[in-house]
């Protein structure tokens, strides 16, 4: 039977197709090269203005997450980045405490023996196909992330990011394994593809759905709304009581891999509870299921560790994947390391996967670089010297200001949790509509000259692993001075 709704949704894609045609047939597929680039010889050396930049943006663009109108118009410019701050086109400067996406690791300052190994690399061997080319920088990137791991995670995949390292584990622990199903967190993040986003447990998945077939999403051990238990140990053994459940629920020879962030990123800088991910470890081994470590936020630095499974006793993955932090971001790059057995497995059988970015070998000389700066430099010794100056300031933040509820911090991986209220209440329920004083608090930043991202009732603290005390005293100056102006909502 066809329904009214049915009867709209082909009346309405009848007008669609109907206005495509329509615009179709308004334009003319010829096209003069000569005069374009004529044409873009004076663009490129013209400067455009704020508002130019911003309407050919709209023009010619779209935003990823927001829609684009609203996301132009609320838009920084940057024109250059230094350190840790950046520059818009009217010299305004801003501290960058959210290293962009937490990715920026080393700043805005890219080191000169990372330019001087991508522009050899691009004199040299600029591309190689990676299903039968090699080169020697993959040789000793490989190397030296086989060195930087713990136990035998000893085998490299190289991707274009984080997304698509997270695509490459949920296919090779499906081939190893035999199996489909592949358990994931709620209050997690695992990257945009259909694959990855629906491994993901926060609402940034509803879009996407339904998604790839075969996850099945759990509670995380801090659920948003509830306690498994008051203490640690109670919140480990009942969490990894509740996850052996849903493994019976599914059957465990079903189960492929169990996906985590071993401390969750984007929802909320959270460290797992003493024993949880040795519990994971010990359920995977006696289950045959793959432990997956989603480190693309984690890795290189950022919770004070190398690698963010390396905060608990002996985890050794089976698998883990990668991005941001491997390059600082310089140009796009991921990778998935995996240990013996499993890189056993696909030296005798296909992977099943590849695109024709993966292993470029520009972005691994970009990491080959920027991983040996990191260490010349002792970044993760500035990391663990940093996280106690940052909670201090943390606590100073609370102790001052009505409307900070709490923070968790974690190396230089911070958030802050806002309240309107004495009784706790949040600014914005989780996933609620937007509050006019978070919109305020997120011009303030701005306005006196600090980049961050607010979510929903909270904002984060991450900045670059480079930062400096005198630096990071700055930011959190700033963030003083507009959350007084937030206080001011406070019991309203």
């Amino acid at each position: 039977m066809i329904t009214r709704g049915v009867i709209k949704n082909i009346k309405t894609s009848s007008v669609l197709i109907n206005s495509i045609k329509t615009t179709q047939c308004n334009f003319s597929s010829k096209v003069n090269y000569d005069e374009i680039y004529k044409k873009h010889l004076k663009i490129s050396e013209k400067k455009f203005n704020k508002q130019e930049i911003i309407q050919t943006i709209k023009d010619n663009t779209l935003f990823s997450w927001n829609p684009t109108e609203a996301a132009a118009n609320k838009a920084l410019i940057m024109e250059k980045g230094e350190g840790v701050y950046f520059y818009d086109t009217d010299g305004k400067k801003y501290i960058d405490f959210n290293s962009q996406a937490m990715c920026s690791n080393l700043g805005h300052t890219v080191p000169e023996e990372v330019i001087k190994a991508v522009e050899e690399q691009l004199r040299s061997a600029a591309y190689a196909y990676p299903c039968s080319i090699v080169t020697p920088i993959k040789a000793k990137l490989s190397m030296l992330l086989a060195d930087l791991f713990p136990g035998d995670i000893n085998h490299f995949y190289y991707t274009s990011g984080g997304a698509e390292s997270n695509e490459t584990a949920m296919r090779m622990a499906r081939l190893f394994t035999g199996r489909h199903k592949i358990l994931a967190r709620y209050r997690s993040y695992h990257g945009a593809t259909l694959g990855a986003m629906t491994l993901t447990g926060d609402p940034r998945r509803w879009n996407s759905e339904p998604g790839a077939s075969g996850v099945v999403h759990f509670m995380d051990p801090y659920p948003y709304s509830f306690k498994w238990g008051e203490t640690e140990e109670q919140i480990t053994e009942m969490s990894l009581k509740y996850l052996r459940e849903t493994i019976s629920y599914e059957g465990a020879k079903n189960i492929a891999a169990i996906f985590i962030e071993p401390v969750t990123g984007t929802n909320g800088i959270l460290k797992p509870p003493k024993g949880y991910l040795e519990g994971i470890r010990k359920i995977c081994d006696e289950t045959g299921i793959l432990m997956v470590c989603d480190e693309v936020m984690n890795g290189f630095g950022r919770t004070g560790e190398m690698f963010g499974f390396m905060n608990s006793d002996n985890v050794i993955p089976d698998i883990v994947t990668m991005a941001k932090g491997i390059n600082g971001a310089y140009l796009p790059l991921g990778a998935v390391g995996c240990r013996g057995r499993v890189a056993d497995y696909f030296k005798v059988n296909p992977i099943g996967i590849g695109s024709t970015y993966n292993s470029h070998p520009v972005t691994l000389a970009s990491a080959y670089a920027a991983l040996q700066y990191f260490l010349k430099n002792r970044v993760l010794d500035n990391v663990k010297t940093l996280e106690p100056v940052m909670k201090k300031h943390l606590e100073q933040l609370k102790q001052r200001h009505p409307t900070v509820k709490g923070y968790r911090s974690l190396g230089l991986f911070g958030t802050v949790e806002l309240q309107k209220n004495s009784k706790g209440e949040p600014f914005v329920e989780y996933n609620g509509p937007a509050h006019p004083a978070m919109a305020k608090l997120s011009q303030d930043f701005v306005d006196n000259g600090l980049y961050t991202l607010c979510r929903w009732s909270s904002f984060f603290t991450n900045p670059p692993l480079t930062i400096n005390e005198k630096e990071l005293k700055e930011g959190f100056d700033i963030l003083d001075k507009a959350l007084t102006n937030l206080d001011k909502h406070f019991e309203k």
